[in-house]
């Protein structure tokens, strides 16, 4: 029951950082790149701590009624530095997300 267990959290939590890499705004199939973590450190700390608590961060989530992540590309950053997003700017990627 333990392996069972432990093979279910550490599914989970390569699933969330899949999860949030994707919803930061990087690429669905190729994983969290290196030179990600050297732009932006405070991001994939978050991240990694939140998926390896990945239960507890579900359960936050479905209470606060699903929130789109606060983290994200800046529109015109030449960068690709991962941030917090104002609420603005998180109300504006969500305009342009939404199908049309």
């Amino acid at each position: 029951m333990e392996t069972v267990l432990a093979l279910g959290h550490v599914i989970g939590v390569a699933i969330a950082l899949w999860t949030f890499n994707a919803r930061a705004g990087g690429s669905f199939w190729h994983g969290v790149p290196p030179a990600l973590i050297l732009i932006s450190p405070e991001w994939f700390l978050v991240s990694a701590g939140k998926a390896i608590g990945w239960e507890i961060t579900l359960a936050v989530w479905l209470l606060r009624g699903q929130p789109s992540s606060p983290w994200g590309v800046r529109r015109g950053s030449r960068s690709g530095r991962i941030s917090r997003l104002s609420p603005a700017e998180r109300a504006a990627r969500e305009r342009e997300m939404r199908p049309a």
